[in-house]
């Protein structure tokens, strides 16, 4: 088994492209380092990296060697969660990534749906906005994500579900200048100050682009949101209190609406929610399956 150290510093040393700085980033001295990366090439009996004048940079080797190591990662990973599932209480366990747009729309619906047939099903969800909910299914540290699919390029390895598109709704407190407008485009909306969950750069420059795509528009966008929080509760109690704007489904305003504390936004054109399902392709148990099926059934054109 090749040692720690040398793997971490082969990793670092990709990264960084230098000696002195990767030794820096590890925290330890320029000698060790050398001696580290030393230990990787006489484990992979090759030589990983070469030397050139815009720095030091993976040999062919070197990226076979590195991709190795990051399934050893990936394999390792799953072998925790799959040990920490039956800890917790066997294959009825399933672990959820999503993102907060997902949650009561249809992560909560479908829970529900599943504890009312089958009393032992056990869920643990972690609710992330950035990119964490594919990373963690790419590491095996869930066993499903539910989230933005334009948070990634890579979908190898994963088994993808499109979700029904809809329609995304904007809210404000009734005070709020906009519902005085007759005609309301979204390029209006991004123009006030708004209040969202982590706003990724695809978003970014698709809101830029709605504003004009000059310099003021983009670094307009560099400093949105207002208030950015991964907690839909939050934001929804802080707009109506201020006025700021907040994005998501109907379903996540529905109570506000009701109290009269927030009320929609109409705008002429619709901007859409671009949301995914995903699971690995080698991760197959009971729990995961029948989630899967239903989440496919009722969600799924």
């Amino acid at each position: 088994m090749i040692d720690l150290k040398a793997a971490e510093a082969a990793r670092i040393l990709s990264q960084h492209n230098s000696f002195r700085i990767s030794a820096e980033v590890m925290g330890t001295s320029a000698a060790s380092f050398s001696r580290y990366i030393s230990q990787a090439e006489e484990y992979a009996e090759q030589s990983l990296f070469e030397r050139s004048r815009q720095g030091i940079f993976p040999t062919s080797a070197g990226k076979a060697f590195l991709k190795m190591l990051d399934d050893l990662d990936e394999s390792l990973s799953q072998f925790k969660a799959n040990a920490e599932r039956l800890r917790a209480g066997g294959p009825s366990l399933v672990n959820i990534g999503s993102g907060p747009l997902a949650t009561k729309t249809v992560i909560a619906p479908l829970i529900a749906d599943m504890l009312s047939d089958f009393p032992g099903f056990r869920a643990l969800i972690n609710v992330r906005a950035s990119k964490e909910p594919l990373e963690a299914l790419r590491t095996g540290t869930v066993d499903l994500a539910v989230c933005d699919l334009t948070h990634t390029p890579d979908l190898s390895g994963l088994e993808i579900k499109i979700l029904r598109k809809r329609r995304t709704a904007f809210w404000a407190r009734p005070q709020h200048p906009l519902h005085m407008q007759k005609k309301v485009t979204i390029a209006d909306i991004f123009s006030h100050p708004v209040a969202t969950g982590h706003l990724p750069k695809y978003w970014r420059n698709q809101i830029a682009k709605l504003l004009g795509d000059t310099e003021a528009a983009r670094k307009h966008v560099g400093h949105m949101p207002q208030v950015e929080s991964d907690d839909y509760a939050l934001l929804n109690n802080i707009a109506c209190r201020a006025d700021l704007i907040c994005g998501g489904m109907l379903e996540d305003f529905e109570q506000h609406r009701k109290l009269g504390l927030l009320k929609e936004i109409r705008t002429v054109e619709d901007m859409t929610w671009n949301i995914c399902a995903a699971r690995r392709d080698n991760v197959r148990f009971p729990a995961l399956e029948e989630f899967w099926n239903r989440l496919s059934d009722q969600y799924c054109d």
